[in-house]
Order: structure tokens, then C-alpha cells, then sequence
């Protein structure tokens, strides 16, 4: 699923107060359905919703708050999802407790059993042992209930509140659209019975299903949920890229996309460095006019407010986002991956530079870089798959030598064969080579990757002829890629390197495999 964010136009004032109230009574009847379905009675039946709901129909419910019936069951639905997603979530951290405590196969199957459903575990929770339909001994069921029951008690998860009200949500009896002298408008169900409040929308798009209304500020946005399609992807295309701070991303041909990236950040980050350190000298005289007269001045109300610091720090943002956005469609239309490789970004980064460039570094959205491109990855039907990014702008892709002092800032050159190249590119290319290497993990440390990658350099310093291996002949090897045996012969000798895209990255990848054989 994909959410797709619908901003409308500036309200009248009677509109903005109708939503903020409706607002306020949606978040109090969720946090009474919050409240209500705390009790075991209520938690056996959050996998099945609608026999809660159908219950309260039967006893003629009425929301306390002036909802109308149709929304106050969407609120019920909505506190039902949040309790199911925490325990879901609380789940997650007890089976790998499961499987170091229970040996016994037959234990881990009812221990897992018991956390499948909300039935048996509600019963569990209130002491008793349930039975389950695969024989098991009821000694070992009680024992391992009793394990489990403390397990959830150590980390139980609090009462979810809604704190700010902010978010309603509709379904499609809640609002219809339709549009007016080119204006896109949607008709929303307010509190008051019949009537309905009237939206003007920027831009025109289909409005369907469930939706949610959401206040940022004084900005109103329609999320509304769209499902994702699977779509064929290409075979045999095979690219890789390496995220930058100048521009999002350079591929293996040394192309980069998303150029405008670097000045918004340096723009962004400077801009927010200057008006920082103001706002510093107006906290400290406001701290030195209180010391004098011992009264509140106005500086914090008029001077120091959170308001229009948020408005910028949210267009800064936006612009960075489309930023990325832009430079992995371009890449997408270009290339058309059915793998794209990227490094993995998930490591805490340590920048050692001066205090001006880790300021502008430590803005660098790598969280965002990772989730657009697994988000398209999804939308477009293509494979992403990640790397360890230890040393690979540091790796010359021609004689493999490792060593910091081969790149400065964006070039370059190879200390051991003189190899000259975009650092960037270089970065790409090894990331290509890496991917599907068994040796460098995911996750392994940068200091066994260098050690790997010198004893790969010092092998092929080594080879100057092939070395018969069993199964394995001049002719295979030709097979599997004309030009093998030829740069299998000049890996000594420096400027020569195979495409890194399509096949020809598998062809290297079978050529590493090889020489480590070796």
C-alpha cells in the first residue's frame, strides 16, 4: 500500500473550527474505545472487530462526544488496530526469547501457537492453560504458558492515548467527491446530522476507500491508501549507485542524478546555522533581563516562538524529499533496473571534518535515501539489494589495491597502478562487484573488509598465469566469458576493466570466485 498526500486550499474560519472540533470528539472517542478494550474480555476479541462492534450495536451505543454512528465505529476500529499493532509489536520480542529457552520442538510449536491468536493468548493471560489441537504433554503446556505469561508481563505495552487531535478517518459512506469549474472538491461528514463540510482540493486525482484527514498546523491534507500493483521488471539489467551528499546518487557510468541536492543542503543548513545562534543571543539576554528585573519579558512570546522556525524547517525538508525523489526517477527512466545495489546506510556514521562540514554532513538525509528507494523498489517492481560500503570509494576496481590516500574529496587515483576515476563511480562499480560476494557480509565489520580486500590484492599480485583447477579449463573459462582468460592475464597490468552492468557483473563476480580459489 501507498499513501498519496492530497493538500487543500486555504478554509474560512466557521470550516476550520467545524474539522478541529470534529477532530477533538474523534480523538476523545478513541481514546475511550482505547480505554474500554483494555479488559481481557475485549483484548480475546481484537482479531475479529466486528463482533465488539456488533455488541454495542445490540445495547443501542451512542457516542458520548456527538460523533455520528458511522464514525464512532471507524474510532472503534481505530483503537482496535493501534492495541493490535502494539501486541504485534510486543510479540516480535518474545519468540527469539522462545527459541534460545525451549530445545524441544514440540515446546516452540505451542509457545508460538500461543502468541498466534488473541483467543488462546487471552486465556493464557488470565492464568488458565490453553489446549491446543496438536498433542502436547499438559505438564510441558502449563510450564511453558506460565513462561510465556511473564514473559508479556515484563514488557506489556502501556495504554495507547492520543494526545493531540489532529487525524480523523472516513470511509467511503463519509464523504463523496466531485468537482466545480476545474476545482477538485470533497464533501465530509461533520457532527451535525445531514449536514456536510465542503473541502476544496489542490490538484485533481481519484478519491477512494478508506481516507484519513489530517491538521498540520493550519494545513489540511486527505491521505488516501492506494494499492500497489507487482509489476514485470527487465531481466538482465543490473545497476548499482552510491548515495551522495553533493547529489543523491552516481551510477557505474559515472552519471549522477538529483545534482541540485548539495546546494539545497548547504543552503538549508547555513541558513539554519545563522538563525540558531540569534536565537541563542535572544535566550541568553531574556535569561539576563530576568536575573535583573525578576519579571518575564516578551522576547519568548513575540521573538522566540516555534512557528515559523517549524514552517521553514518543513519547506526545507519537502525540497530535499523532491530532490530525491527526482534524481531515482531519472535514474529509473534511465536505466530501468530489475536490481538496483546501493550501500547500506543503516550504520552510525562518524564524519571527522571540521565542525562547519559535519554540521552540513549530519543533515544529510540518508534515512529518507533508503526509504524512497525500498518504496520504489516496490512501486516499480524492481529488486533492492544492499551491500557493505566499507572502503568502496578507497578499492580500485583495476588492481583492487586498498588505501584512503587512493581518494581525495571526489577523485580518484590509485596509488599502486595509477588508475584515475570519480571516487563516486568507483564506489558504484564496487558495490556491483560486492554484490553476491559471501565473504564481505552485510553487516561485518570495515577492518575484516579491509582484510579481506588486501589478501584478495596480495592473491592477485601472486597470479600471473592460470592455475589448473579441477573442473576447470581454458576453454570453461572462455565459456563463461570471452574476455575472461585475457583479463584474467592482465591483472597485473593497470586501465583495463570490465563493464559493470548486465551480465558482465555476474562475469566479474564468477572471475573473483575463481581467483579466490586460487
Amino acid at each position: 500500500m501507498r499513501t498519496i498526500k492530497r493538500k487543500a486550499l486555504p478554509l474560512n474560519k466557521s470550516k476550520l473550527i467545524d474539522i478541529q472540533l470534529l477532530c477533538k470528539a474523534y480523538a476523545a472517542e478513541k481514546n475511550h474505545w482505547l480505554d474500554a478494550l483494555r479488559g481481557w474480555k475485549y483484548q480475546s476479541l481484537l482479531g475479529t472487530p466486528r463482533k465488539i462492534r456488533d455488541e454495542f450495536i445490540h445495547h443501542k451505543y451512542q457516542s458520548n462526544y456527538g460523533l455520528q454512528a458511522r464514525h464512532w465505529k471507524l474510532a472503534l476500529q481505530d483503537a482496535v488496530e493501534t492495541w493490535d499493532k502494539n501486541w504485534k509489536a510486543h510479540f516480535v520480542s518474545i519468540r527469539p526469547k522462545i527459541v534460545s529457552h525451549f530445545k524441544k520442538e514440540a515446546e516452540r510449536h505451542y509457545a508460538y501457537w500461543l502468541l498466534k491468536g488473541y483467543s488462546q493468548f487471552s486465556e493464557m493471560m488470565q492464568g488458565k492453560v490453553p489446549k491446543a489441537s496438536f498433542e502436547i504433554d499438559e505438564k510441558s503446556c502449563k510450564r511453558i504458558a506460565t513462561y510465556i505469561q511473564r514473559q508479556v508481563k515484563k514488557g506489556r505495552p502501556k495504554q495507547a492515548v492520543v494526545k493531540k487531535a489532529r487525524s480523523i478517518k472516513f470511509d467511503e459512506s463519509c464523504y463523496s467527491v466531485f468537482e466545480e469549474r476545474g476545482t477538485q472538491y470533497i464533501k465530509i461528514m461533520s457532527l451535525e446530522k445531514g449536514k456536510r463540510i465542503v473541502i476544496p482540493l489542490k490538484g485533481k486525482g481519484p478519491i477512494e476507500g478508506n481516507i484519513t484527514l489530517v491538521i498540520d498546523d493550519e494545513d489540511l491534507f486527505i491521505h488516501v491508501t492506494k494499492e500497489i500493483l507487482p509489476i514485470d521488471a527487465f531481466d538482465e539489467d543490473i545497476e548499482a549507485v552510491d548515495f551522495g551528499y553533493s547529489e543523491v546518487m552516481t551510477d557505474t557510468e559515472g552519471k549522477r542524478y538529483g545534482t541540485q541536492f548539495g546546494k539545497i543542503l548547504n543552503k538549508i543548513s547555513d541558513h539554519r546555522h545563522k538563525k540558531m545562534q540569534k536565537r541563542h543571543k535572544l535566550h541568553a539576554y531574556e535569561k539576563k533581563q530576568f536575573k535583573k528585573y525578576l519579571r518575564k519579558t516578551n522576547i519568548k512570546k513575540y521573538n522566540l516562538g516555534n512557528k515559523k522556525l517549524n514552517q521553514v524547517n518543513k519547506k526545507g525538508r519537502i525540497s530535499l524529499e523532491k530532490e530525491i525523489n527526482t534524481g531515482i526517477n531519472e535514474l529509473l527512466r534511465n536505466k530501468k533496473p530489475c536490481i538496483l545495489i546501493t550501500e547500506d546506510l543503516s550504520h552510525s556514521f562518524s564524519y571527522d571534518q571540521v565542525k562547519s562540514v559535519n554540521r552540513k554532513l549530519s543533515s544529510w538525509l540518508r534515512g529518507k535515501l533508503q526509504e524512497r528507494v525500498a518504496f520504489k523498489a516496490l512501486a516499480e517492481g524492481f529488486r533492492h539489494e544492499q551491500v557493505n560500503p566499507a572502503y568502496g570509494s578507497q578499492t580500485c576496481t583495476c588492481c583492487d589495491f586498498v588505501d584512503s590516500k587512493n581518494r581525495n574529496k571526489d577523485k580518484f587515483k590509485c596509488l599502486h597502478c595509477g588508475h584515475e576515476d570519480l571516487s563516486d563511480r568507483v564506489a558504484a562499480m564496487n558495490y556491483a562487484r560486492r554484490f553476491g560476494d559471501q565473504k564481505i557480509g552485510l553487516h561485518m565489520p570495515p577492518s575484516q573488509v579491509k582484510t579481506i580486500l588486501l589478501d584478495r590484492f596480495h592473491r592477485r599480485l601472486e597470479t600471473r598465469k592460470l592455475v589448473t583447477v579441477p573442473d576447470w579449463t581454458l576453454e570453461t573459462v572462455e565459456d563463461i566469458c570471452p574476455q575472461m582468460s585475457f583479463e584474467i592475464a592482465k591483472l597485473s597490468q593497470p586501465g583495463e576493466m570490465i563493464s559493470q552492468t548486465g551480465r558482465s557483473i555476474r562475469e566479474r563476480n564468477k572471475i573473483n570466485t575463481f581467483l579466490g580459489t586460487v
